[in-house]
């Protein structure tokens, strides 16, 4: 009984030697990991806008509003079938490739597209505005949770398409 109390101590004490180390390390690096951070995708999405940028609710609504930019919904064929924000056309992340020329066509390179999902944890968005990017679109913005923020705004909402580039199914 007495060694097992030795090796569990023993264990801690290499355990929290360790940690030290590890902290102290990090905290003398210049690119050390910050422990204390804001994880939520949103940040994450501001700290690298590369590829894309963030859209405000309000800049997004004025934008659809005037109709001065083609908005994306990442969602599934049918999450966007029982409603979807008003002027936005369904590009669902699992058929895209099915689908993309289709939705793309007619759009400028330089047109503004937005593109949104639901729910703060939502990456379906980032994945489809890359995408968008990689096929040489470079204005680009991201509405995270967009469908949830703009319901909850009572902003325009609909059922119906959009027009033909819809995807119905």
């Amino acid at each position: 009984m007495r060694i097992w109390f030795h090796s569990w101590r023993q264990g801690i004490w290499i355990f929290l030697i360790a940690m030290l180390l590890g902290l102290g390390f990090n905290e003398l690096r210049s690119d050390g990991v910050a422990l204390f951070a804001d994880w939520s995708t949103e940040a994450r999405l501001a700290e690298d806008p590369g590829e894309f940028t963030l859209v405000s609710l309000e800049e997004a609504r004025m934008l659809c509003s005037m109709k001065n930019a083609v908005f994306v919904d990442a969602r599934t064929s049918e999450a966007y079938r029982q409603g979807h924000i008003l002027c936005a056309q369904n590009l669902p992340w699992e058929s895209m490739e099915e689908h993309m020329d289709r939705i793309t066509a007619g759009i400028p390179l330089e047109e503004t597209i937005i593109v949104y999902c639901d729910g703060e944890d939502c990456m379906l968005s980032e994945y489809v505005a890359r995408e968008l990017f990689y096929r040489g679109y470079d204005n680009i913005k991201v509405l995270v949770n967009g469908w949830t923020k703009w319901l909850e705004a009572g902003l325009p909402i609909g059922p119906e398409s959009v027009d033909d580039t819809t995807i119905s199914g």
